[in-house]
């Protein structure tokens, strides 16, 4: 019977313990000088600050390039990197700045000629919809959005990462989703 055991499957917390100790343990490696580190992290963590770009950006070359400058950075400051439990934070906020830059070059949301909204129920339209009602909205109400509802990040870490309180982000919050549910009128009952 003792090889009929079942395990239980991993829970989110177990998940996230798992990625903060091996974190932790990649960051002191890269702090050592092992240029392995930094690949383990991008894994870590790669996917999601190119999700985050991108939903920041609205374009995937633009995303690519602040995902690959958010790791360089990491690289050249590796020697100030502490496993405090900060990094992640540490690492939005990176991001969030390279994508500031870039937005203030006043570039032109990169879409393709027939990405416009045909009223259809295409998801792949729907979610350039949203995408680009998205980013018309202003920063201060984007940037929440695409952290805590995208990205799933707790209200304090985002809090954080944009320097804001908690309540400022709150309200944020509140005022971005009722602006893009404005922006979306219609569109918002094909995507719930």
């Amino acid at each position: 019977m003792r090889g009929n055991r079942v395990f239980p499957m991993p829970t989110d917390a177990t998940q996230n313990a798992q990625n903060s100790m091996a974190e932790k343990r990649w960051l002191n490696a890269l702090a050592q000088g092992d240029p392995q580190a930094l690949g383990h992290l991008y894994e870590l963590y790669g996917e999601r600050i190119f999700r985050y770009c991108y939903r920041m950006l609205g374009n995937r070359s633009d995303a690519e390039d602040a995902t690959a400058d958010t790791f360089l950075r990491v690289l050249r400051r590796s020697a100030e990197l502490r496993a405090d439990g900060a990094f992640r934070t540490w690492l939005f906020r990176i991001a969030r700045n390279l994508c500031i830059d870039k937005l203030r070059q006043h570039r032109l949301m990169e879409l393709p000629p027939d990405a416009q909204y045909s009223g259809g129920e295409d998801k792949a339209t729907l979610r350039i919809t949203v995408q680009q009602a998205l980013a018309e909205l202003p920063v201060e109400y984007r940037e929440p959005l695409v952290l805590c509802d995208l990205e799933d990040m707790a209200a304090r870490e985002a809090a954080e990462v944009l320097k804001i309180s908690v309540p400022a982000l709150k309200s944020r919050l509140y005022r971005g989703r009722k602006a893009l549910r404005e922006k979306l009128g219609g569109t918002m009952e094909r995507i719930q």
